[in-house]
């Protein structure tokens, strides 16, 4: 059993757990039509010419390893979208996988996310706080067939205005067309000078959402090849090619060497959750109602942020450590004893630092980020991320047999997640056995690696691995008798 399954987990999480019906493997198609479009640094056209992204070496890696030849076209979305929704052996990429869609193809991936941002002329004096707001502000630029069109309507969004492309839609915007654009974060400052515009000239007013982006099979597609594309992909995320291809475009540290799926889900499901938060602070911190340092504008933003997003508290900092909570208002702690406080405000983003918060008592990790006037850092915006909230998400996604179980340690070695609860913010090297307490030590001094102990009766083997992004240990561990 404990060979199968992290494949399993893998295409559980992937929404392709009915494919293992079939093995998928010797499968090879031909005659694919690959489109995509311009939607930097997922897939664009390079400067000699040829069609690159992080997302196109992906499918290039693929195709090159299943020893398949598909022809890969760059095209506007919509048209990429229908020929793919209505012509069999067709595939679209980078296509954000939403409830609307899921029905209309078949899913491989995911192979990045990207964040929806509603965004405003600059001066236009316009304030956004919930999307309801959006709806009542004016007509909403949008790229045709794109999932934020379709976001737009499947939330009664009717006064919205199509345009092929980001480009358009900015110069719509800019001409007074269009009160609102609902762009990308990932793309929006390359569309905005594409457009003939400096990226000061449109502002950033609210974050919607973050999707994640997957290859869009049309649904006629064999099974067997949509399974065999799945598992090659999961292939490459588990020897560390996947990560090679991310760094080249994010500048990510890819870690190295063959990894177990189930701590690699582990991992990339957390730095994947804390990630979106800071993507999201950071989009929110470019906000005029932030940039105001006005606590009564800011509020309203964080609280809908809440809601979105169960297991993080928001708050707002000013440089001289007082803050602001969603519950408290003005608390009556101080964050300049917090260590990674001076760091944020030197212009630094912290991600995973660890805490017993000062409103709730409760073990948080922290993501915050520098709110900026120019060079200058004029307050922070931050997220306590409760961990026992963490921990029972993550063991709902991983669904682990009771055979298993799995933990993070901290840079300090306390557990930080753990799905077992109650020993969250405990000490292993203290409050562990003997035997146990000499793996821990060697889990907090290496990347990663399997070990073995035994206690109470017990065999346990743990698969450990360091996080690049929060310098967490993670470990998954199996029992045997």
């Amino acid at each position: 059993m404990r060979k199968i399954l992290p494949f399993i987990i893998i295409l559980a999480l992937c929404g392709l757990a009915g494919c293992m019906e079939q093995d998928g493997d010797d499968y090879t198609g031909a005659g694919l039509q690959i489109y995509t479009e311009e939607l930097p640094p997922y897939n664009y056209l390079g400067p000699d010419g040829a069609i690159t992204g992080s997302s196109t070496e992906v499918i290039q890696e693929i195709l090159s390893r299943r020893g398949e030849k598909a022809e890969i076209s760059l095209v506007s979305w919509s048209d990429g979208y229908q020929r793919t929704l209505e012509t069999p052996n067709t595939v679209l990429y980078s296509a954000a996988r939403t409830a609307e869609r899921e029905p209309l193809f078949s899913w491989v991936g995911p192979v990045g996310s990207r964040d929806f941002v509603i965004y405003a002329k600059n001066g236009s004096a316009i304030r956004i706080e919930s999307l309801d707001a959006a709806r009542k502000a004016g007509t909403i630029g949008v790229v045709k067939d794109d999932a934020r069109h379709q976001f737009l309507q499947e939330n009664n969004v009717v006064d919205v205005a199509t345009y092929p492309d980001d480009e358009s839609c900015v110069q719509a915007l800019m001409a007074g067309d269009i009160a609102l654009w609902l762009g990308s974060s990932a793309i929006a400052a390359g569309s905005i000078e594409k457009a003939g515009y400096t990226p000061g000239e449109v502002v950033a007013l609210y974050p919607v959402k973050t999707v994640e982006l997957f290859i869009a099979f049309n649904n006629q597609t064999s099974p067997d090849l949509v399974a065999g594309w799945q598992k090659t992909l999961d292939a490459m995320k588990a020897d560390g090619t996947y990560d090679t291809i991310m760094a080249r475009y994010f500048g990510e540290t890819a870690p190295s060497g063959r990894k177990d799926p189930v701590i690699s889900s582990l991992v990339a499901l957390t730095d994947l959750r804390l990630s979106c938060i800071a993507r999201t602070l950071e989009v929110l911190a470019l906000t005029g109602d932030v940039q105001s340092g006005d606590w009564e504008q800011i509020k309203p933003l964080l609280v809908e942020l809440e809601r979105g997003e169960s297991a993080a508290r928001f708050w707002y900092a000013r440089p001289d450590g007082s803050y602001y909570t969603t519950v408290d208002d003005l608390a009556s702690g101080n964050l300049m004893v917090r260590s990674y406080f001076p760091g944020v405000l030197a212009g630094e983003r912290a991600i995973g630092p660890v805490v017993v918060s000062l409103s709730t008592g409760r073990t948080t990790a922290i993501v915050a980020v520098p709110v900026k006037d120019g060079d200058t850092v004029t307050g922070v915006l931050g997220a306590s991320v409760y961990s026992e909230v963490l921990s029972r998400d993550l063991a709902r996604t991983l669904s682990l047999p009771g055979d298993m179980f799995f933990f993070a340690l901290d840079t300090s070695g306390r557990y930080i997640i753990n799905s077992e609860e109650q020993r969250i913010g405990q000490d292993p090297l203290v409050q562990e056995t003997p035997a146990a307490q000499e793996v821990f030590r060697a889990i907090m001094q290496q990347e990663s690696g399997t070990t073995s102990y035994d206690s109470e009766g017990k065999h346990y083997t743990v698969t450990f691995e360091r996080s690049p992004l929060t310098g967490w240990r993670f470990g998954v561990a199996e029992i045997s008798d």
